[in-house]
């Protein structure tokens, strides 16, 4: 599994982490939800809407715990905490310098339709890479 297996910081503790994590290093705003397949985190910075998923595995691969609970929570507190070392270790490689926003987190960038860079550019990445062709320019 991994860092943080065996945590017990339950996820809504590691949600308010994350928040303020973030506008510790100048977000200036933040949202999270829930989807069906895991859930997001969103936030405002420096003018630019970033959208983070947080892909959870379903309840359907795990068994239970002794302790009552299943495998299946400790697995999902397990990825918020990870998702907040990646917040925090990804915020202070920028504020220190070490790289730029964009390298970070252009992927998760919302375009003006509501989409991130990601989800517009994987198919072209995809379709490039099992073809090993480029896209036409614009100007051809």
């Amino acid at each position: 599994m991994g860092y943080a297996q065996d945590t017990s910081v339950p996820i809504e503790r590691t949600r308010l982490e994350i928040e303020r994590t973030l506008m510790r290093y100048g977000a200036d705003g933040f949202y999270y939800g829930t989807t069906g397949k895991g859930a997001v985190i969103g936030f405002k910075y420096k003018g630019r809407v970033i959208q983070e998923p947080i892909l959870l595995p379903h309840r359907d691969k795990f068994s239970a715990l002794k302790s009552g609970e299943t495998k299946w929570q400790q697995e999902h507190r397990r990825i918020w905490r990870v998702e907040l070392l990646f917040i925090k270790a990804a915020l202070e490689k920028v504020d220190s310098g070490l790289t730029t926003f964009e390298n970070v987190f252009l992927a998760q960038t919302c375009l003006p339709g509501g989409q991130t860079v990601s989800q517009v550019l994987e198919p072209q990445f995809q379709k490039m890479l099992s073809d090993g062709t480029m896209p036409k320019l614009l100007t051809e």
